[in-house]
């Protein structure tokens, strides 16, 4: 794992650390998946003793699998995860290495549920152009090319101001795209308003391609040309399913075996102590006094910390600490999460899901057709549809008040006028659960990634025995909370080795490969394999 992400290594760079025995103590906060991975990565090196804090119960975070009677599944928080890309590929790779490979149930590229988005406009749904021959024939044909003529011959810009999503788009391909596609795309992501969200760390990608390229459309077309998919170590899985085309992926028994993998290897290292219902109390970060303190407990010193907490609980446990103040900052969404079954029921549009503009609804985010991408998940005893709809979001408070005193009832009932609305769907669900997630997104305001860089740097300089990860700061999504787990700690790997080895046997000089030459390595891979 060490030398499997080489290339990220540069951009992270931690305090000078000592420490008097031959085992480096480690603290790692909250069991969420970047907790787990986190915990996961530092437990590959014998110089490390990692100790892993849960405040609940139950690991995992927002990954959560409803199992029910009938045998059916319902996903609670990400009811799927992306695997194209590069942080696509990463997943991928540390799937195989947890051996949970033989678990994993994919759509590739050619099913309609990878290819086709819907979006709900004046009572209907409008299927998005996924395809030439589709664009050719879709209605909105034209505003499309005027958004490309425009986003070609416009000039890049270059400041170092952060500007909203919906200004962004706005402004390389025109309003009538920033409110068709950039408004719903981030509720449905976010659960966030476009106009509020910061585009440098919403998009990253296409804000360092107009930078780049000055056209989004270049830029994307560049990258797709010139740089494969994945730099790094290869296996015959990633390989595979990159040349099969896989785009989303879950699992036999659902989202929330990939926690319980990581979980259960966990507790058969020796060099991990698990630690549930134990909730953060106080940290402290400063050397020689670096500590946790649990609730009702003394303090237990380490070495350094490893925070997956969200920002928030974080910023309570530093509270005599300045980067206490800033993370006190980040702000959340609250989401209500409506799951619906109906019995009998013929439902014809293959698709991922449906998404709503904030100008068609503003309290109902979006509708993810769930036996449509999964059918494996549905119950054996009868015919059924399952789908789940996303309400509130930046918008929960004006719509259904206070989270802990919401109006169920009213949820159901938009729920069910929305399926009727759009859908069509008039039948009573035979299932209807609803469950409130609190503070379940980060909202990525105007300026956001900035205020994580003065973190990051803040740290440094006051020689900060911490690293953050987890989905307040970069990326809500798993692949980049596992990608980003694995990154900030890596480093620490060059600590302990240095001093367990005297020296650093996973960073010698032929792991630093040129990633010219990685590329080339990468084709001349595949094609001996036959892909």
């Amino acid at each position: 794992m060490v030398s499997l992400y080489i290339v990220h290594l540069t951009i992270y760079q931690l305090p000078s650390l000592e420490y008097s025995e031959d085992t480096m103590k480690i603290s790692v906060l909250g069991g969420g998946i970047s907790g787990l991975v986190a915990a996961y990565n530092l437990s590959l090196n014998p110089a490390a003793h990692v100790s892993l804090y849960e405040a609940s119960s139950r690991f995992g975070g927002w990954i959560q699998t409803r199992h029910a009677d009938n045998g059916a599944r319902f996903e609670l928080g990400p009811h799927s995860l992306r695997c194209v890309g590069k942080s696509g590929m990463r997943l991928l790779e540390f799937i195989d290495e947890i051996a949970l490979n033989s678990e994993v149930v994919c759509v590739t590229k050619h099913h309609p549920a990878a290819r086709t988005r819907y979006l709900g406009l004046e009572g209907k749904v409008m299927a998005l152009p996924s395809s030439v021959s589709t664009f050719l024939k879709h209605e909105k044909r034209n505003m499309f090319i005027r958004a490309a003529v425009r986003d070609l011959t416009s000039k890049g810009r270059y400041s170092a101001n952060d500007e909203s999503v919906y200004m962004f788009f706005k402004r390389r391909f025109g309003r009538e795209i920033a409110e068709l596609v950039s408004d719903p795309m981030c509720r449905g992501i976010f659960a966030s308003d476009c106009r509020t969200l910061g585009a440098s760390a919403v998009f990253p990608q296409l804000v360092q391609g107009e930078y780049g390229h000055r056209s989004i459309i270049k830029s994307m077309y560049r990258n797709k040309i010139e740089n494969p998919d994945f730099v790094g170590k290869f296996s015959e899985f990633s390989l595979r399913a990159n040349h099969d085309g896989w785009r989303i992926l879950n699992f036999n028994h659902g989202m929330e075996q990939l926690p319980r993998a990581i979980l259960n290897i966990l507790r058969d290292s020796s060099n991990v102590d698990i630690y549930e219902n134990s909730p953060i109390e106080h940290i402290s970060v400063r050397n020689p006094e670096v500590a946790v303190t649990v609730k009702g407990g003394k303090p237990r010193h380490c070495d350094y910390v490893v925070s997956a907490l969200p920002s928030f609980a974080l910023a309570r446990a530093l509270r005599d600490e300045e980067i206490g103040e800033k993370l006190s900052e980040f702000k959340f969404v609250d989401v209500a999460h409506v799951s619906l079954e109906f019995k009998d029921l013929s439902f014809d549009l293959q698709a991922f899901g449906c998404l709503l503009p904030s100008y068609e609804n503003p309290a109902v985010l979006g509708i993810i057709f769930d036996s449509a991408i999964f059918p494996g998940s549905d119950t054996n005893e009868y015919r059924s549809c399952r789908m789940s709809l996303m309400l509130g979001g930046e918008w929960f408070e004006k719509y259904f008040g206070d989270s802990q005193s919401c109006d169920l009832d009213l949820i159901k009932t938009m729920a069910l006028d929305t399926v009727k609305q759009y859908l069509g769907i008039t039948a009573e669900p035979s299932v209807c659960q609803i469950d409130i997630l609190e503070k379940c997104i980060p909202h990525y305001t105007v300026g956001h990634r900035n205020k994580v860089k003065h973190l990051y740097r803040l740290i440094r300089e006051e020689n900060l025995r911490l690293s953050l990860i987890g989905a307040s700061y970069s990326g809500v999504g798993v692949p980049d909370c596992i990608a980003n787990a694995i990154d900030h700690t890596n480093p620490l790997h060059t600590v302990m080795n240095e001093r367990y080895y005297g020296y650093n046997p996973d960073f010698e000089e032929d792991v630093f490969t040129p990633e010219t030459e990685l590329v080339a390595n990468y084709k001349e891979y595949r094609r001996e394999r036959g892909f």
